[in-house]
């Protein structure tokens, strides 16, 4: 049907999402997408962190956190392949948590400019992003 895009997400431990939608945006490294059916072909990455907002066929509308890959538009079909992904159900606001206070913890007393305070920037950039579709999912609103 020209309506529906197929969705692919997926990651090296499995397949998340392997059907037909209406809609997916995402954000890329050169700024946001969103595809539609019969979509042009392309081929871009990932921003590192970011949020998949899927509307489904019949409106409902869904958000994934996905991170570091990239996406491939080809044939209607619209294939993310990430390094991470997972629904806001999936994911333990917990160890979020604790994630995000490891990472803060790393911060503190690094050179901005060291790798090591890169690397721990993009961790607790994955957290929040992680907690953001954790607490949206889950309806106890957003961080901002």
């Amino acid at each position: 049907m020209a309506s529906e895009l197929h969705l692919r997400v997926v990651t090296p431990d499995r397949t998340i999402v392997d059907r037909k939608v209406a809609a997916v945006t995402f954000q890329g490294v050169d700024g946001s997408y969103g595809i539609l059916p019969r979509h042009a072909p392309l081929l871009t990455a990932i921003a590192h962190t970011g949020v998949v907002r899927i509307t489904e066929l019949d409106g409902k509308k869904v958000e994934m956190f996905a991170s570091d890959g990239f996406a491939q538009v080809q044939h209607n079909v619209l294939t993310l392949v990430c390094e991470a992904g997972e629904f806001a159900h999936e994911i333990d606001l917990e160890r979020v948590k604790a994630a995000e206070a490891k990472a803060r913890e790393r911060l503190s007393g690094l050179e901005r400019s060291s790798e090591e305070f890169i690397r721990a920037e993009a961790s607790l950039r994955k957290a929040l992003a992680r907690e953001m579709v954790a607490r949206r999912g889950s309806g106890t609103g957003n961080l901002t």
